[in-house]
């Protein structure tokens, strides 16, 4: 039996059955898409290993290093009635938002105080804001002679002060930063500030909640814009209102199956999975057209579904799994949403491929009696054909010079996850965060955590080392402030000598720090040195968010580290929400190498099995690879880092750029064997060139539709991603041939 008159017994007969299954699966997909969670947090890019374990217990101990930094700014001081009134008004109303553990302000900061029989831990400034110069200038020197307070509250000019809200420990609430940034804003927005009092948010949950904000966005332009643009190419490629009917139902269900599917394979809605949406409706486009033009090109008495089918549905299906497996090499990487992205298409693809040779196919006799035309006959493949081989040579060399100069830019690529830069420089989220790093040293923070299994950390020989680690930090150019509990030790030290600056350092004395740590009445020690003493912490600001550099200075730092405890005994450990993104850098070096590796071989072996010939299988390598060496050049030239968004270009881009070449050699091997390479390749060029160009130039469109978000990443996705098709469908239609034509006497 063979595939035509498999179709027409066990498909084509039984359409009520299989249409009753669409429908369930449907409401099922539906189902799924409904209950289909969203991450508001880059979270999602952190990979679930033991130093994710790590940090969640830091975190549990310390409190949380992603707090919410409120910042405000006068030009005309913070210390004054008007302004330190509102922090405090503030500051209260904080404490009571439910998902804050705490508010560390100016206006409630500990301030160690001692004299002749005094020795006191009190807020700097008390339930009543002094109105006299005098007293506020005694307080501004209090502020200035404390490590706590200056450069970390407030800046170098008293200009600028933060409020510092942490974060109670949420585990995997999704919606907790979403919930906590909207309380404070609308806080923000019932309290508003004194004149010329400017306020600035920065911290993760911030930036975590402007990315889902802008991703939302997004979607909202994604989805219609991308399903009107689709609908517009066909018509335009088809001339058929039914055809664009039939397609939009495909794409429509293609859609709501990708969605599904990011819901099965246990990923959620995030920035980097939201192109998900885009790039499965047009790749649902590319077998619909395939199948529509093998079925309007055959002869009136031939023209039958099955007769369209059995021709289309294994070259169909060999570009599904190709696409699936691009897709799916993705899955090998240790980034949870690009292993929930390339799960989930790759199941999508499937998906789509049932669907169009089920539903679509059964509205083909429908959508034959309404007006059909081909489009790219007269003004794009005949003219190609008929003037082959005559450009082949030239092709040849346009294609190396590109090559090669791609080739030598390579070296170029940085390997650089800066989420600050993946919002434009106009948005307020972004310039929020400039203005923070300018003026306070940055909202993120590097962690640095330190456990003595011997002991605990009251030995003055191990206080001087934390102190002697935390000053080599601020003398770091990356590194602005850091705070560890050598500070509270040493300006407990000097209130107990009469606020001598003589005696600002840690005792020599354990009896003496044991003795401290006694009479010591404040709650903010804790956020540095756990109740046993033996685990303790040092925060470190920076400005800096270049994963690239961040990465190097964390590697001096571990030397530092190293060198300063050695033989101790303490175990020490980098850690943090800043520390913990940007290390994706390295993972995401290993998923694009590995995942690449992973697609290009299994997709090259399916095409030397299907093909069943060396030959023709390792002729389809140089117009594939040919797309992904511009792309990497391009990348090196313009100066687009590898990320967590372009690092998913090249395997998805080998999935769907081999597609075109899979129908174009399948085609070719069927026309060479009664005619000479020039002329099947003439015939190959003109029974696929239409349905390569329509689907290739669909692909184009959906991607150039993510051009228009206001997250870089995605923007670098669609456009890169539109690069590569572009160039795969110029080396399927230019390359393939002239190399066929250049070694005609082998092909």
């Amino acid at each position: 039996m063979n595939s035509q008159e498999f179709y027409r017994r066990f498909v084509w007969q039984y359409q009520k059955f299989w249409l009753a299954v669409v429908l369930a699966f449907t409401i099922f997909c539906g189902w799924q898409v409904a209950h289909l969670p969203v991450v508001t947090s880059t979270d999602a890019i952190i990979p679930r290993d033991s130093l994710w374990h790590y940090y969640e217990n830091f975190r549990e101990q310390f409190g949380a290093d992603d707090g919410v930094a409120v910042v405000l700014h006068s030009p005309s001081g913070i210390f004054t009635p008007e302004t330190l009134a509102y922090i405090q008004k503030l500051t209260s109303i904080f404490e009571d938002i439910e998902e804050v553990e705490s508010v560390l302000s100016v206006t409630n900061v500990e301030d160690i105080r001692g004299g002749e029989e005094i020795f006191e831990v009190e807020p700097l400034i008390g339930e009543e804001i002094p109105a006299d110069t005098k007293s506020l200038s005694y307080l501004k020197e209090r502020a200035r002679r404390n490590p706590l307070i200056f450069r970390n509250l407030v800046s170098e000019d008293f200009k600028t002060t933060l409020l510092l809200l942490r974060t109670n420990y949420r585990g995997e609430d999704l919606d907790f930063e979403n919930r906590l940034v909207h309380k404070v804003k609308h806080i923000l927005q019932k309290n508003p500030p004194p004149t010329s009092v400017e306020i600035h948010l920065a911290g993760w949950p911030v930036v975590n909640v402007n990315m889902a904000a802008y991703m939302n966005k997004d979607l909202m332009v994604f989805i219609p814009g991308c399903f009107f643009l689709l609908c517009l190419l066909i018509y335009v490629f088809l001339h058929s209102w039914r055809a664009v009917l039939g397609a939009a139902i495909i794409i429509n269900l293609s859609l709501v199956a990708a969605m599904a599917s990011l819901k099965l394979v246990g990923g959620a809605l995030s920035p980097m999975t939201s192109v998900l949406a885009p790039l499965t409706m047009a790749l649902a486009l590319a077998d619909v057209i395939h199948l529509t033009m093998t079925y309007f090109k055959l002869s009136p008495k031939e023209r039958a579904v099955s007769r369209a089918v059995a021709i289309t549905w294994a070259p169909c299906f060999l570009t599904s799994l190709t696409t699936a497996i691009g897709f799916g090499s993705l899955m090998i990487s240790r980034v949870p949403s690009i292993r929930e992205f390339g799960g989930a298409a790759a199941l999508a693809m499937f998906i789509e491929y049932f669907l169009t040779f089920t539903l679509f196919a059964f509205l083909l006799p429908w959508i034959r009696r309404g007006k059909f035309k081909i489009g790219f006959n007269k003004t794009l493949v005949e003219p190609l054909a008929k003037s082959y081989p005559w450009w082949s040579y030239k092709a040849l060399i346009l294609f190396i010079l590109v090559a090669g100069i791609s080739i030598s830019q390579i070296s170029k690529i940085k390997v650089d996850t800066n989420v600050i830069d993946f919002f434009h420089h106009s948005t307020p989220v972004y310039q929020d965060v400039v203005f923070v790093d300018k003026h306070l040293g940055g909202a993120q923070t590097i962690e640095i955590s330190l456990e003595n299994p011997r002991g605990d950390f009251l030995d003055p020989k191990l206080l001087k080392k934390i102190d002697e680690v935390a000053r080599w930090l601020e003398k770091h150019p990356l590194f602005y402030q850091a705070i560890s509990p050598a500070e509270f030790f040493k300006l407990m030290n000097r209130a107990f000598h009469q606020e001598n600056d003589k005696y600002f350092k840690i005792p020599d004395s354990r009896e003496l720090i044991s003795q401290y740590l006694l009479l010591y009445g404040g709650d903010e020690l804790a956020h540095f040195l756990n109740e046993d003493q033996n685990w303790a912490r040092i925060s470190a600001r920076t400005p800096e968010h270049s994963s690239e550099k961040i990465n190097e200075a964390i590697r001096e730092l571990n030397k530092k580290l190293e060198e300063v405890f050695k033989g101790t005994g303490v175990k020490f450990n980098v850690t943090g929400k800043t520390y913990l993104v940007n290390r994706t850098a390295d993972d995401i070096v290993k998923s694009q190498v590995e995942s690449l590796a992973t697609a290009a071989f299994l997709i090259f072996g399916i095409m030397f099995l299907v093909l069943r010939s060396l030959k023709l299988g390792l002729l389809s390598i140089p117009s594939n690879a040919f797309p992904l060496v511009v792309n990497f050049g391009f990348m090196g030239i313009m100066g687009i880092p590898l990320n967590t968004s372009t690092a998913t270009i090249s395997a998805v881009a080998i999935g769907i750029a081999v597609d075109d070449t899979i129908h174009f050699l399948i085609r070719y091997r069927r026309n060479r064997k009664n005619r000479e390479p020039i002329s099947a390749v003439k015939n190959t060029l003109r029974e696929k060139g239409n349905a390569v160009f329509t689907t290739s130039l669909s692909l184009i469109a959906a991607f150039l539709v993510l051009g228009v978000s206001k997250f870089i990443p995605t923007v670098q996705f669609g456009m890169l991603s539109a690069l590569v098709i572009g160039l795969a469908l110029l080396a399927d239609v230019l390359l393939l041939p002239a190399i066929i034509y250049l070694l005609r006497r082998i092909f």
